[in-house]
C-alpha cells in the first residue's frame, strides 16, 4: 500500500503571502508590512490558545490576527474593506509547483488529503476556487479536535481519519513545527522548505526536504527504487 500523503494548505499548497496583492489596494506601501504581521500573529494565536486549553475557529484566529496587523502598523480600514481582506482567505493563490506537484503524486498512486487548520468551510472554499479539489478532494480540519497543530491529537486524528497506521502517513508541510509535530506522533514527513531556511533543531529533521513539490514525487519515486533494491 502506498503511504497517504496528508499536505497542509497555508504555506505548502498556497501562499498566505499572496494576499498581499488585496492589500496593495487598501492600505498601499504598508501592504508587506501588514502581510506578514497578519501571518505571524495569525499562527502565534493557534499556538497561544492550544497551550491555554482554549479554541477559537480558524476563521475567527484569522480575522483577529489581521486585525492586529492593522493596529500594530498603524493602518486604518473600514469594515467593508476588512471582509474583502477576509474574503481572499478563500482564494489564496497556489505556488506555482503545486498543481503540478499534486498530478505527479496523484498518478503514483498514493492517498491523497488536506490536513489543515482552516475550518471546514475555509477549507472547502479554497479547494473550490483555486481548481485543488479535482486533485486533492478530501480535507480533515483540525476543527474536528478543537485544537491546533502541532497537538498530538490532531495528528492521531488525521491518522484515525485515514485508517492508516502513523508510519503509513507522511505529513508534507513548509512550516518546522508541523513536521516536528507529526514526526512527534509517529508519522513521516516531508519538508517543503519554502523560505529556504533551516529547519528547527527541537526535533529530528525529516524523513526527505524538498523545495517544490514537484521534487517530493522524485524523491519518493528514488524512495520506492531503493526500497525494491
Amino acid at each position: 500500500m502506498r503511504e497517504a500523503l496528508a499536505f497542509d494548505m497555508y504555506g505548502t499548497l498556497v501562499d498566505p503571502i499572496s494576499v498581499r496583492r488585496r492589500l496593495e489596494e487598501t492600505v498601499g506601501d504598508a501592504a508587506a508590512a501588514v502581510a506578514e504581521q497578519w501571518r505571524s500573529k495569525q499562527l502565534e494565536y493557534t499556538f497561544r490558545l492550544t497551550a491555554m486549553g482554549r479554541y477559537l475557529d480558524f476563521a475567527e484566529v484569522t480575522a483577529r490576527g489581521l486585525d492586529y496587523a492593522l493596529l500594530a502598523t498603524g493602518q486604518t480600514i473600514d469594515e467593508t474593506q476588512r471582509q474583502e481582506l477576509l474574503a481572499e482567505y478563500q482564494r489564496l493563490a497556489p505556488y506555482p509547483d503545486t498543481v503540478g506537484g499534486l498530478r505527479r503524486l496523484a498518478a503514483a498512486g498514493h492517498p491523497m488529503v488536506v490536513f489543515s487548520n482552516g475550518t471546514p468551510a475555509m477549507l472547502d472554499a479554497l479547494l473550490d476556487t483555486t481548481g485543488l479539489r479535482e486533485l486533492v478532494p478530501e480535507a480533515v480540519s483540525v476543527d474536528e479536535v478543537r485544537a491546533y497543530k502541532p497537538a498530538p491529537a490532531v495528528y492521531r486524528h488525521l491518522t484515525e481519519r485515514l485508517g492508516h497506521p502513523p508510519e503509513q502517513v507522511m505529513l508534507v508541510s513548509s512550516n518546522p513545527f508541523d513536521i516536528v509535530g507529526a514526526t512527534a506522533a509517529g508519522l513521516r514527513a516531508a519538508w517543503c522548505n519554502r523560505s529556504g531556511g533551516v529547519f528547527d533543531t527541537l526535533g529530528d529533521p525529516p524523513d526527505i526536504v524538498v523545495d517544490t513539490l514537484e521534487e517530493l514525487a522524485d524523491a519518493l519515486t528514488r524512495a520506492r527504487e531503493t526500497d525494491r533494491g
